[in-house]
């Protein structure tokens, strides 16, 4: 018998079984996909939105507070007040000097002198509501004093370093001149 392979259809049968389980894994990835990008969307608009209002919040709390601040000054700015904001001011700047480290000024002048220059003494001065010093050393010669000023500059603690006065050293036993410095320190904030 003879076997003769007609197709009496008029389309091949095609197998799309392949085609349709890619395409439904691409469709479920994509959503999967999109629902993260929209909850994440949700977060971040919701963190905005309450960073928003506690902006809101202290911007509203610092306005009253300045409202306050107008308020008291107000009270304060009376001319029978006057005198008592020069004391406030007054123990103010010696609360400030109280609390000033003598201990670190001199550790931060120990590591600047150079072995030949002697300390005589050190006087504070407060200029222009600053804290400003007055030293007067001894050194064997001037390149020594030199060098002492140099370092001074060079710390980045001292600042406004300038020579007052340069002498012979009347201190008895030591041979040399006699120096005066004024500077300022920021060493201590």
């Amino acid at each position: 018998m003879i076997q003769i392979n007609i197709n009496l259809s008029s389309k091949p049968f095609a197998n799309y079984r392949k085609f349709a389980a890619i395409t439904i894994s691409l469709l479920l990835i994509l959503t999967g996909i999109s629902y993260w990008n929209i909850s994440q969307y949700r977060t971040v608009h919701l963190r905005k939105e309450n960073i928003n209002r506690v902006l809101a919040d202290s911007q509203a709390h610092i306005e009253k507070l300045a409202i306050e601040e107008q308020q008291i000054r107000g009270r304060l700015q009376k001319p029978e007040t006057a005198e008592f904001l020069d004391l406030v001011n007054y123990v103010n700047l010696l609360i400030k000097r109280r609390t000033f480290s003598w201990t670190q000024l001199l550790n931060d002048l120990e590591t600047l002198i150079p072995a030949n220059v002697q300390v005589v003494s050190i006087r504070p001065k407060i200029v222009e509501k600053e804290l400003g010093f007055e030293i007067t050393a001894n050194a064997r010669d001037s390149q020594d004093y030199i060098e002492f000023i140099s370092n001074l500059e060079s710390s980045g603690k001292f600042y406004s370093v300038n020579p007052l006065f340069e002498d012979i050293s009347k201190t008895p036993g030591f041979v040399g001149k006699q120096i005066s410095l004024s500077l300022k320190y920021k060493g201590q904030t």
